[in-house]
Formats: structure tokens, sequence, C-alpha cells
């Protein structure tokens, strides 16, 4: 720690040394002496939080227009129409058995049926954003159920699992935020409400009365920031003062607009004398006579209307709503902070291109899809929708809904999947598409993976091609520069 002494002598007169960090962030003068930094741990700082953060992350998607934007934005970036599996055994049989009993049954996935597995990922995606986690519970169903595959998933909104639930148990296992370790720090169980303890109608939402669910039977999905977190943080959490502060500066400045919009003008009169009776006490506008005392009323004019002023009278037009020098790059400004917060990019939150061409919208959405991407395959992909897939193949073989020879033995190879996004559409379709077939000509991309981007299957898409030439009577035209050089 480095140090200066003090024009200031001390009772001993000597100078005073004072001690300063060699980082400034890590000083105590004036401008950081009221910065609260506590050294509390990851969990300690968020779940006492967590409920007051969750709540008003709800209410700025209900009410206020950019948290709602950012929010519906990232997930319809992160999951679009769906992200979807495609077996890749060995045999091509296999893969299309599997395909098939995952097309036919994942429309049955939500206990409510009311969305396929795909509109769940859209489901699960916002209440993570918005909650900063959700669970997701497997449900096995019986033979006589009539589903496809005897297997449901029930999503639920983080209140599920009670903040406030700590305990040390008798094993030696110890409940944190309502989620059971035990001594190796693994998660074996999620204590669970049976009913979403905010609903009117929940008469059970009591500690004493949680239901024990095992671990391998529920999925946390959240993002995990800081090491050792056990809960997850809502997107706008860093935000929501900015939020709260310019969503209510906005509606003040748009309410006094709407206050001062009704006001066009005034009639006034210079050296009004109310003892003078000619002609003084009547409306100017509607001709009604005027009690002593009394003042103009208000009339609807037509356009175009003239007035006849009497001797004296003048006309005072209010000039235009002037908002004040600098008010839309003060808007602007406060909109980008939000979109920061919110980890989006301006443009895309606000829909406000008119600063940007062509080469800034490619690299604003390549910087933003990268960070979906990280969304996509850090955590919904093995937290969720890994998880999913391997539950339900299980169920399916269990219940005799696919047949898959040595499955105990295989299951390795059985549970090999390739998970495929929705693509995003070409910025530049000809540049774009150009630039990745060069590409795999020059061996730099593979074909399947390029494929794959787009949410699609590289052999799914031969075989209809092949199959529509066929039904058209005509053989495959395209080759690329790789079949030329083959040849």
């Amino acid at each position: 720690m480095s140090f200066r002494k003090s024009p200031i002598l001390g009772p001993n007169g000597q100078n005073i040394v004072v001690f300063n960090s060699p980082y400034q962030g890590a000083g105590n003068g004036r401008r950081l002496s009221g910065v609260y930094a506590p050294s509390t741990g990851a969990n300690s700082a968020l779940n006492g939080a967590l409920p007051q953060l969750r709540n008003r992350s709800r209410a700025g998607h209900r009410n206020m227009p950019l948290i709602r934007s950012a929010i519906e934005k990232k997930v319809t970036n992160e999951i679009g129409i769906g992200i979807t599996p495609r077996a890749k055994t060995k045999s091509k049989e296999i893969n299309k058995i599997i395909n098939d009993c995952w097309e036919h049954s994942c429309e049955q996935f939500d206990p409510e049926m009311l969305l396929d597995v795909y509109g769940m990922q859209a489901q699960i995606a916002r209440a993570r954003r918005l909650s900063g986690e959700c669970f997701i519970r497997v449900r096995y169903r019986g033979i006589a159920s009539g589903l496809i595959v005897p297997i449901q998933f029930q999503v639920l909104e983080a209140d599920f699992v009670p903040l406030d639930y700590n305990d040390n148990l008798a094993n030696g296992n110890r409940i944190i935020a309502g989620i059971e370790f035990n001594r190796r720090g693994q998660r074996v169980a999620y204590h669970m409400y049976r009913e979403h303890p905010g609903e009117m109608y929940n008469y059970t939402s009591s500690l004493s009365n949680l239901v024990r669910v095992p671990a391998n039977e529920v999925a946390h999905h959240f993002n995990p920031l800081h090491p050792g977190q056990i809960r997850g943080e809502p997107d706008s959490a860093a935000g929501l003062v900015k939020a709260i502060t310019f969503d209510s500066y906005d509606d003040a400045e748009l309410t006094r607009k709407q206050t001062r919009a009704p006001y066009t003008g005034a009639i006034y009169r210079e050296n009004y004398d109310i003892t003078d009776d000619d002609g003084w006490l009547f409306d100017p506008v509607s001709g009604d006579p005027l009690s002593e005392g009394g003042a103009f009323g208000n009339a609807q004019v037509e356009a175009g209307t003239m007035l006849e002023l009497q001797p004296g009278e003048k006309i005072d037009l209010f000039k235009g709503d002037d908002t004040g020098q600098g008010y839309g790059d003060f808007m602007r400004w406060q909109s980008m902070m939000q979109a920061s917060a919110q980890d989006l990019p301006y443009e895309l939150l606000t829909g406000d291109w008119e600063k940007v061409n062509d080469r800034l919208v490619r690299a604003i959405l390549n910087e933003f899809r990268r960070k979906v991407q990280m969304d996509q395959w850090h955590l919904m992909i093995p937290q969720v929708l890994k998880w999913m897939r391997k539950h339900w193949l299980k169920r399916a073989v269990l219940s005799g809904a696919i047949n898959l020879p040595n499955y105990s033995t295989q299951s390795a190879e059985y549970h090999s999947d390739i998970w495929c996004p929705h693509g995003w559409p070409y910025i530049n379709p000809n540049i774009d598409v150009e630039a990745k077939i060069t590409a795999i000509d020059a061996d730099l991309l593979a074909h399947e993976d390029v494929v794959a981007e787009q949410g699609e299957d590289l052999t799914d898409i031969q075989e209809r091609n092949a199959a529509a030439r066929k039904a058209r009577g005509q053989r495959n035209t395209t080759s690329t520069k790789r079949d030329k050089d083959d040849e």
C-alpha cells in the first residue's frame, strides 16, 4: 500500500502519513465513502432481495414498454419457433423412429395441453429472464392415460420453491432457500409448495405443507452468474431503478403535454375597467353575456372562424409545446442505458435504426446473437432440453412406445442427439449464402453444421429434396465446386 506525507502536522510535530490504495476504486475518499459494497456471498446478497426483485421485474413487464420489449425480444431470439432435437445414432431407421415419435408425443408434454414442447421452451425462457429462474418437474403418467409416451413436464414458477425455507437435517443434509443439499454439496431434493403461494385460492401455502421432490425429477433453469449461486437473478435487476425512474419521468412529461395541448390561446383586454358598460361584459367567442366579475368561458370553434374584437382586445396564441433543447438526445441516452442494463442492443430494444448502416447492423446483430447462443448452449439446452429428452426416451422405451434393441447397454448411443436452434434470417441472403457455400467448399465449415444453424437437419433436407426431384422427374443438377474438383 502506498502512502504520502500530509502537510498537516501531528501531535508529535511530524507530518501525518496518509495511506492510499493503489486502486482508486478501493479508496475511501469523499467520492466513494457513500458507496455500499458489502462483502456478502452471492446467496446472502441475492436471496434476501430476490422476492422484491422478482415482483418488480414482473410489474415492469406488465407496465413498462422497454422492459417488456427487452424480455420478449430476447425470448424470441433465443427460442424462435423452437430448438429441435435430431437423433444421431448409427442407424437411419432408428433415427427416424425416434424423431417421428418425438414429433408426435411432444404435443402432449404440457399437462394443461395448451402448448407443445416448443411453446413450453418459450414459456421457460421467459420465466427465467423475468423471474430469474423456473423449475420443470417431470410427471410420469400411467399407460391408461392415453398419451403416446406416458410422460409430461410441468413448468413451475420460481415462487414454488420458498426462499425462506432453511434447515439443518438430522442426516447431515442442509436445506438452503428450499433446495436440499447432501454433505458433498450435491442437490438431492427440492421442497415445493403444492400450489402457487401467490394465488388467492391457495389455502395450503405453508412451510409445514411442502412436498419433497427428488432432484432427478426437477430441472432448475437459471443462470449461475457466481460460483456457488443457487437461485437465479432476473434479467432486469441491474436496471430496475433507472427503468422505474425513467418510466415515471416519461409519463409525467406525457401528462404535462396532454394537459397543455388543449389550450390554444387567450383573448385579453388591456386597461380593462369593469365599470365600463360599453360592450365589455360578453364572451367574444360565444357572445353570451358575462356576469359581473365573470370570466370568459370555453367554446368549440370551427376551423376558419374569424373573431370580431372590440377596441383594446388582443389575441395571444400560445406557441407550440417546446420540450427543451436536447430532449431527444436525453431520451435516447436513457434508452441506451436501459438497453445496456438489459444486455440488448439499443436499436433492437427501441426500433430506432436511424443512425446505423447495414454494416453496423451486421456488427450489432452478430454481437447480440453470440450472447443468445451462449444462453442456448449454456442454459436452455443442457439444463432443460437434454434433461427432458433423456426422461422422455427412457419412458418411451419402458412403455413400449419405441423398441430400441439392447437399450440398457447402448443407452449412450441412443441418447446421441444434435440440437438445432431456430436459425436467424440472413441479413444479406445472396452474400451470406455464397459465403457459406465457399466456406464448405474450402473445408472451413461442415455442411451439416451450416444446415443445423438454420434449425434444420441435413439428412432430412436431402431426403425431401430427392423425393421432390423424383416426383418432378428431375435429376440432381446442382453441383458445387467440390463436386467438380472430385470429378
